[in-house]
C-alpha cells in the first residue's frame, strides 16, 4: 500500500485495503475497554479514508470530462 494509486483499478484495491485493515483495528479492540484515544484513532483512520476517497472521487470526474 506504499506506491502510489494512480489510475481506478489501484484506487480502489486501495479503498479496498484500507477498509479491511480498519475493521481489523476495531475487530481487535474490546468494546468494554476502548478508551477514548482508542476512539480517536478509528476515527482519525475513518477521515483519513475519506479524505483519500474525495480526492480518488475528483480523479475519476477529471477523467470522465476527458
Amino acid at each position: 500500500m506504499g506506491k502510489a494509486a494512480n489510475n481506478r483499478k489501484d484506487q480502489f484495491t486501495y479503498v479496498k485495503n484500507r477498509i479491511r485493515m480498519l475493521n481489523q483495528v476495531v475487530d481487535s479492540m474490546d468494546e468494554q475497554e476502548i478508551s477514548f484515544e482508542d476512539y480517536q484513532r478509528v476515527l482519525e483512520m475513518v477521515e483519513q479514508l475519506q479524505l483519500k476517497m474525495n480526492r480518488f472521487k475528483k480523479d475519476w470526474e477529471t477523467e470522465r470530462e476527458r
